[in-house]
């Protein structure tokens, strides 16, 4: 109920986030507890104060209004100036509201930041509200059985193995969104994922070639302690049609399923994704035998190494959902 004499706001959160935006989400308890009326997406609605958290880069460009903007697609700056990267501490320390998205598990972070810095990932430019681990319980919501973690990278905290004993001894199920680091893994955290109940496949990356040891011998080990799991392939950045197809076969060989993540857009990086979303390969002895028959049909020109520019790294997102507010103008 709201607090006698203070004055009630319509709240109006707009984001293009197809699943939930955390930020949102906090801003939400934060408002709803001083009393005010919160509403997601209605653009159209009158409203005392509009947040506009986007992921997209595109989505700038839509005509959007609102008085707070923030999100990953306005890394570089903005039409509206500079950003105050985190949320204010008042609203940083909201549990988020679960009812925004009618959600029926719990969703937060145990540890944000990825010390990685790939160049084609924008994670390494959020400032984050800290770097230190947190336990699931402080915002972990007791009435759900599943956890959606948001954490970037969580074999870089230290203290990843306290998450998953947290985690075990409530008996929860995981929603995997980011992935684990295969540059990390060991039999130990293989052990722990394979003990770990999740909903749906557990995700993994392959992005550079550089990797590939690294990368081979995390996905060995997951394969002796039998957890699967789909990769993420990324292409038209600074890898050859040949070293794509090279990865892909590896995964095949190695019993991992792999999803093609195109950068770039460009004719063969829509065309790669769509013959290895296909499923065609299957029929084949190997993915450059199925990708030579794929081409005869498709008219698609070859990828050549593209450049490693962080101009080409700008129109990644993440698929984080970190706070990027600018200060309100009162």
């Amino acid at each position: 109920m709201r607090a006698k004499g203070k004055i009630q706001m319509i709240i109006n959160l707009i984001t293009d986030a197809p699943k939930h935006n955390h930020a949102l989400m906090k801003i939400s308890t934060y408002h709803k507890q001083r009393g005010d009326d919160v509403y997601l997406n209605f653009p159209l609605m009158p409203a005392d104060r509009t947040y506009v958290s986007l992921l997209f880069s595109d989505s700038i460009d839509s005509g959007i209004h609102g008085d707070v903007f923030g999100g990953p697609a306005f890394i570089g700056g903005n039409n509206n100036g500079s950003f105050n990267i985190s949320l204010p501490l008042d609203i940083e320390l909201c549990a988020p509201d679960l009812g925004l998205y009618k959600i029926d598990y719990s969703i937060g972070y145990s540890f944000r930041p990825c010390f990685r810095n790939c160049s084609f990932c924008k994670v390494g430019s959020m400032q984050h509200p800290d770097t230190d681990h947190h336990s699931i319980w402080e915002f972990h919501n007791s009435s759900r059985s599943k956890i959606c973690l948001l954490n970037n990278n969580t074999f870089q905290d230290k203290r990843w193995k306290e998450t998953f004993e947290e985690i075990w001894d409530a008996n929860l199920t995981v929603i995997d969104e980011n992935g684990y680091d295969l540059r990390l893994m060991d039999d130990d955290k293989a052990a722990t994922l394979k003990r770990t109940k999740f909903q749906g496949k557990l995700h993994f990356a392959w992005d550079r070639m550089k990797d590939e040891k690294e990368i081979i011998s995390g996905l060995q080990c997951l394969k002796q302690h039998k957890v699967k799991g789909s990769v993420y392939v990324l292409v038209e950045y600074d890898t050859t049609e040949a070293e794509n197809v090279h990865r892909c076969q590896v995964l095949k060989d190695l019993g991992f399923d792999f999803y093609v993540m195109p950068y770039g857009g460009t004719k063969y990086g829509k065309a790669f994704k769509r013959f290895a979303d296909s499923f065609m390969w299957r029929k084949f002895k190997t993915i450059d035998e199925a990708w030579k028959e794929y081409k005869k049909g498709a008219h698609v020109v070859c990828a050549e190494r593209l450049p490693d520019t962080m101009e080409r790294a700008a129109h990644l997102t993440t698929h984080a959902e970190m706070p990027f507010l600018q200060d309100v103008k009162e």
